[in-house]
């Protein structure tokens, strides 16, 4: 795809007003894909994946490998993840991970060249060392590792020995992404996560000295407890270990949909929607302060790192594991309720272990559900993406590479947003650009529900703040 001719640019702090913001935002999906999760139907089945992965070839590929276990359940968490201390279960799943990678390469017929691999869960630090060194030997056997390919897996500070460190940098790792979310203690009673600042110093430390050359920290904002003062608080301590990236998230309660995070109601109200305002303006200020620069809707990274070059020269991606250097158009995804992107599709394997892994025995791709994508899907596709990494998008990038007309497919779009009171876009007819506005940067999936043909008023989802 053509780079955007403007440069994209977030705003680095909250420069708008508390009030507005909280009046404007809406529930909808994160944008990680279009059409987006609530879209997929299991009349996408293992045929129609299979059908996907045979026009892979040797093309390149991302790989993400879904570790589902947790020796404890924290009551926030909205991760498909199994709480368990028998670390046999790692090595059991392993054996079918390996069997579903030959089903997977069996499908394609090729050997795929591997330009970035993640393990995530779950935590995959759950896997015994030997257990990891068989996945990743089996993942060299089955692709194509490129070389100065980019290999990353999250660990959970409370759960993971030095050893282990010392382990995935000799097979390879050179990333890792730490779990922090909040580093007061009433917080981290109320979720049910209790890690101290001194236990993720001693993970960060020791992937440094071994040779990884990315670390990033997540945080999550809008959990009960929670203040501007506390989460000030929680921000240096996080400054101070002075991660290259950090992503940071407003926690989703949907209690509908994960009945474990009612427990998180025990300790505290969930902060509200003018709450969570104040909680990430203090979030945006800090990290300010301290150098970093907003990447998309909610990545922060210093100046010179790759995802913050990506941005700035608008080779700038985003998938389900949210944003990301874009390296290709392929994801494919391995584990119970991973999912993949062949560009033309996405497909999703089963969530719960157990029917994932009778699919695996039985030799079937194991499939749950999907979605294939018409034209016309893939073309708002590219918009909301757009969108979403760069907060516009230029009509004429869109009619070269889709040979439509901007003004003319999407008029009705352009008049709903030129209808907008507080405007969250602004359509710049001069430069042929759709351009978020300060305060449509701040709620940018906002912008892209316009773009949606499957999103409703008053939808569900997770807050756009």
């Amino acid at each position: 795809m053509p780079a955007p001719r403007f440069l994209p640019v977030f705003p680095g702090r909250l420069d708008v007003p508390g009030d507005v913001l909280a009046a404007h935002a809406q529930p909808g999906p994160r944008y990680t894909s279009y059409p987006p999760a609530t879209q997929f139907h299991d009349g996408f089945g293992a045929v129609a994946a299979a059908r996907e992965l045979a026009a892979i070839g040797t093309a390149e590929i991302s790989l993400y490998a879904h570790i589902p276990f947790c020796t404890q359940l924290c009551w926030y968490c909205g991760c498909n993840v199994e709480a368990t201390r028998d670390r046999s279960r790692g090595a059991a799943y392993v054996d079918l991970l390996l069997r579903e990678l030959e089903l997977l390469t069996a499908a394609i017929g090729a050997r795929p060249r591997l330009v970035e691999l993640a393990l995530g869960g779950g935590s995959p630090n759950f896997l015994e060392t030997r257990d990891a060194t068989r996945l990743i030997e089996a993942i060299r056997v089955a692709f194509a590792v490129a070389d100065g390919a980019a290999i990353g897996i999250e660990l959970d500070p409370r759960d993971t020995r030095p050893e282990q460190i010392d382990a995935l940098a000799g097979l390879g790792f050179t990333r890792v992404s730490v779990g922090v979310q909040d580093f007061d203690e009433d917080v981290q009673r109320a979720i049910h996560r209790i890690q101290s600042a001194t236990q993720t110093r001693a993970v960060i430390e020791r992937a440094r000295a071994r040779g990884f050359d990315s670390v990033n920290v997540d945080l999550v904002y809008g959990l009960p407890g929670q203040t501007p003062a506390s989460v000030g608080r929680t921000l240096d301590e996080v400054i101070g270990l002075a991660p290259d990236r950090l992503a940071v998230f407003g926690y989703a309660h949907m209690p509908h949909l994960r009945p474990h995070q009612r427990l998180v109601e025990r300790a505290a109200p969930v902060p509200g929607i003018a709450a969570r305002v104040e909680l990430l303006r203090v979030v945006m200020d800090r990290l300010a302060d301290a150098g970093y620069v907003r990447v998309g809707l909610d990545h922060f990274a210093r100046p010179d790192d790759p995802l913050a070059r990506a941005s700035a020269s608008g080779q700038l991606g985003r998938n389900f594991q949210g944003y990301v250097v874009q390296r290709t158009e392929r994801l494919l995804g391995v584990g119970a309720s991973a999912i993949s992107d062949s560009g033309h599709a996405y497909w999703q394997n089963h969530v719960d272990v157990e029917t994932w892994s009778d699919a695996v025995r039985a030799g079937t791709l194991p499939v749950a559900r999907g979605v294939a994508l018409d034209g016309d899907d893939e073309l708002r596709r590219f918009v909301i993406m757009r969108l979403m990494c760069a907060g516009r998008v230029d009509f004429a990038e869109v009619e070269a590479a889709y040979g439509v007309s901007f003004a003319s497919r999407f008029a009705p779009e352009l008049a709903a947003l030129a209808g907008q009171h507080d405007a969250l876009a602004a359509v710049d007819n001069e430069r042929g650009a759709v351009i978020a506005t300060p305060l449509g940067h701040h709620l940018i999936r906002n912008v892209c529900a316009v773009f949606d043909r499957y999103a409703r008023p008053g939808g569900s989802g997770s807050p756009s703040i």
